[in-house]
């Protein structure tokens, strides 16, 4: 009777994995065939990483050199124009964003998630 019971739970609890994993199939297949394809998204992600990256080095070195609030304030100049913009949209609706919508403690747990796999696997 146990042993059913317990069989029972496992078969459940793998079904709710398979509905999970299909559902997440389904989604990544509309998302390359409605948005992107890994390739494009991929390239996307690896702009807007370059585009920070650039930006907040800006930021950074001249903010380290600014010697009263108003060159740190003109410190963000650069930083603004490229991407202050978007605050606004978010705000207004005009744009979602995928974490958003996922949660954003849902979204940093997978991304640690994954940093954290991919730095076992390079060690």
């Amino acid at each position: 009777m146990m042993d059913n019971m317990i069989a029972d739970q496992i078969s459940i609890d793998n079904e709710k994995q398979i509905i999970t994993r299909n559902e997440r199939i389904a989604r990544r297949q509309k998302i390359t065939s409605r948005v992107a394809d890994e390739g494009s998204l991929l390239g996307s992600t690896s702009d807007i990483s370059h585009i920070l990256l650039h930006e907040l080095s800006v930021f950074v070195n001249k903010l380290s050199t600014a010697n009263s609030l108003a060159e740190m304030r003109a410190s963000t100049d650069s930083l603004k124009n490229a991407i202050g913009a978007i605050e606004g949209k978010v705000a207004s609706g005009e744009v979602e964003l995928p974490y958003q919508v996922k949660g954003q403690a849902v979204a940093l747990d997978e991304a640690l998630s994954r940093a954290h796999g991919v730095s076992s696997l390079l060690k």
